[in-house]
């Protein structure tokens, strides 16, 4: 997919070469693909790829591709799933918000599947069952070490050592999320729960963000800009 979809990109760049507001989504999509090749991620948030109504309707005389474009655009996250592995679209500026918000203190993630925020931050465990089934890329290729660890395992193996859990992306097809909630609260752990999805959307269980008590951290959404269709966040959950 990784030729056909970047040379598609490339075409329309030349295509819509004189349309500022598409060139600088496909710019921007090109350069994030760069950034992710040589292992790193884009400096700042991608713009949203959508069209607006009025847009389409001014510009589809003189470039009558412009819905085909955007729904290109909108394959972007598939791309990079099959590509990379990649699912949680970030940048720089949200990593350092985050790493604000982390201080030094010991952060574990759970589920990180391959590690790429994990290889940006201090003080942090990585760990994954490394079982992908059911998802879109399965050949794991984590960009920094991964414990190979059950979510709820992990949990209990660090809970006493670290002030941060990051569940980032978790699948929704499964109630680990759950399970984790319900252990952190038995427990009474003080620590910070962040966890990066779409309330009742692409990730998670519908018991957890039905039973979580959320906060939207405002800190974390500066920087935090959904681009498609999916409308992820970062919350603290209790």
């Amino acid at each position: 997919m990784e030729e056909e979809y970047i040379q598609n990109l490339k075409n329309y760049l030349v295509e819509f070469d004189k349309l500022p507001i598409a060139k600088k989504k496909i710019t921007a999509l090109l350069e994030a693909d760069n950034c992710y090749k040589k292992g790193n991620i884009p400096t700042k948030s991608l713009p949203s790829l959508e069209f607006t109504e009025t847009e389409i309707l001014e510009h589809l005389t003189e470039f009558p591709n412009i819905m085909e474009l955007e729904s290109h655009l909108l394959d972007f996250r598939e791309y990079i799933i099959e590509e990379y592995g990649i699912w949680h679209i970030y940048s720089q500026e949200w990593l350092q918000d985050l790493e604000k918000f982390l201080g030094n203190e010991l952060t574990l993630m759970v589920m990180a599947g391959n590690a790429m925020l994990g290889k940006f931050l201090k003080n942090i465990i990585c760990t994954d069952n490394l079982d992908w089934c059911y998802q879109d890329n399965e050949h794991p290729n984590p960009w920094t070490k991964v414990e190979q660890l059950d979510a709820l395992e992990a949990v209990k193996k660090y809970l006493n050592n670290v002030s941060n859990i990051i569940i980032e992306w978790c699948p929704d097809g499964t109630d680990i999320d759950m399970q984790i909630l319900h252990y952190l609260r038995q427990k009474k752990w003080k620590g910070n729960l962040i966890v990066v999805g779409e309330k009742l959307g692409a990730t998670n269980s519908k018991a957890f963000w039905k039973e979580a008590h959320l906060e939207r951290s405002v800190d974390l959404n500066r920087h935090h800009k959904s681009f498609d269709f999916i409308k992820d966040q970062v919350y603290l959950a209790k």
